[in-house]
Parts: structure tokens; C-alpha cells; sequence
């Protein structure tokens, strides 16, 4: 057998298990599982000591099997986790994964500048209806479908956890970070849409005129000015152009 051959039949004995009588060989592929196993404890924290460690092991060990590593970086080997859990009919843990994975992805990401008051406050009043805004490369909006916030600050503190019912609707959540820090709040669902359309490039206009319409909504220019207002406060917006 050839070198190169004898190195791929290695490779593939050690990431999907399949057996090969070879001495020796099962340590490394126990080290290698349980090398996965640890990166995913890191990326799923509290995940982890929501679900116990035994538990968390038999996870990953699922997980794992259903979706190998198939890059040369182990950094992101969680990022399907959520859609497992999810698969496997367990919503709630879907939901905690996938809020705990944008806080990871948050940061992570490249930073970036954020605007100030004063930036806006000089764009003349004529050009307003035509702006588009640039947001923090870290803001993400997911829809939580559970109790998850409250679950996440228990465990974050240590205490026990608490139970984490279905909503009666969902949630929209904003993940962001500022510096070295990540934040989060639940939003309303006009907020939420409000960012959404600004995030996808949407004029402050076209956003204005699709809050109008909002049943809940009076004053559509008011109420998206104030949260342009929240926004920069909090550093999600750090650019803009007309």
C-alpha cells in the first residue's frame, strides 16, 4: 500500500470511525472526538451545563456522527448544531443553541467604527429620505421561539435554570457587540422590522412609508428616528450614504 493511500485511509478512520485493524490506532481517534467535543464545549458554553455533561457528550457524539468536520479549522464545527437539534425535534435546545452560537459569531467578527450623533445630525434635511445605513458587522436578529433570555442570565449567573416554555409568539432578539463585549435585547416587532429592512439596504424613506402602514404604529418618522437614536447610542450603525 502506498504512503499517500495509507494516509487517507488514516484520515478516514479517525473522522468517521470506520474500523481499521490497525494498532494503536483507536487512540487517536478517541483524541480526535474528544478534541471535537471540547470545541464544542467552547462554542456552547451553556448549553452545556444546561444539558449536564453526560448529556452534552452524548450530543456532540450525535452530532458529530451526522455532520463530521470537513474543514481543515474546527472554529465554526458547531455552526449546524442548532439545525440538528432542531432535526431531532428538540426546539427549545434549538433555539438556546442558535442564540448562543450569534453570540460567539458576534465576537468574532471584524470590528468596525461606530458613527456618531454628530455624522447624522450634519446630513442636511433634503437628504434624509434617500439615506441607506451601514450596520455593525456583529448585528444579528434572531426570532426566539422559547424563554431563552431569561434561561441564558440564569445559567450565565450560575443559578439554577430555570424552565423555558414556547412563547405565545416569537421574539425578534438583537445581538451585537460593542468593543469587547456582546450585547443583546428583545426588540418589538416593529423595531425589528424597522432594522431588518435598514440592514438590507432599504432608503430611511421606503422604511418610513412600510411603518406607516403598521396598525400599531402612529407617528412612523418619529418612531424610527427614535431608534436611529437607540441604535447609535448602542453602536450598531457605522456608515451611511444617499
Amino acid at each position: 500500500m502506498k504512503l499517500r493511500e495509507r494516509q487517507r485511509q488514516l484520515q478516514q478512520e479517525i473522522v468517521t470511525g470506520r474500523r481499521l485493524d490497525w494498532p494503536g490506532l483507536a487512540i487517536y481517534q478517541n483524541a480526535y472526538r474528544l478534541r471535537l467535543t471540547e470545541a464544542l464545549a467552547v462554542d456552547y458554553p451553556l448549553l452545556r451545563r444546561w444539558l449536564g455533561e453526560a448529556a452534552f457528550t452524548r450530543l456532540a457524539r450525535d452530532y458529530l456522527a451526522a455532520y463530521p468536520s470537513r474543514h481543515f479549522s474546527i472554529r465554526r464545527i458547531g455552526r449546524r448544531l442548532p439545525e440538528f437539534l432542531a432535526r431531532q425535534g428538540e426546539a427549545a435546545l434549538a433555539d438556546f443553541a442558535a442564540f448562543e452560537w450569534a453570540l460567539g459569531l458576534a465576537f468574532d467578527c471584524a470590528d468596525a467604527r461606530a458613527l456618531r450623533p454628530a455624522d447624522l445630525a450634519a446630513v442636511p434635511p433634503q437628504d434624509w429620505p434617500g439615506l441607506r445605513f451601514r450596520f455593525h458587522p456583529s448585528v444579528q436578529l434572531l426570532w426566539q421561539r422559547h424563554a431563552i433570555l431569561p434561561l441564558w442570565r440564569a445559567l450565565q449567573a450560575g443559578d439554577p435554570p430555570p424552565a423555558c416554555p414556547p412563547l405565545e409568539t416569537p421574539v425578534p432578539v438583537l445581538i451585537w457587540r460593542r468593543e469587547l463585549r456582546q450585547f443583546f435585547r428583545s426588540l418589538t416587532p416593529e423595531e425589528a422590522g424597522a432594522l431588518e429592512r435598514l440592514r438590507q439596504g432599504e432608503d430611511f424613506a421606503a422604511c418610513c412609508e412600510w411603518l406607516a402602514r403598521r396598525p400599531a404604529v402612529d407617528d412612523a418618522a418619529h418612531r424610527i428616528a427614535s431608534w436611529l437614536q437607540c441604535w447609535l447610542r448602542e453602536g450598531l450603525i457605522v456608515g451611511f450614504r444617499v
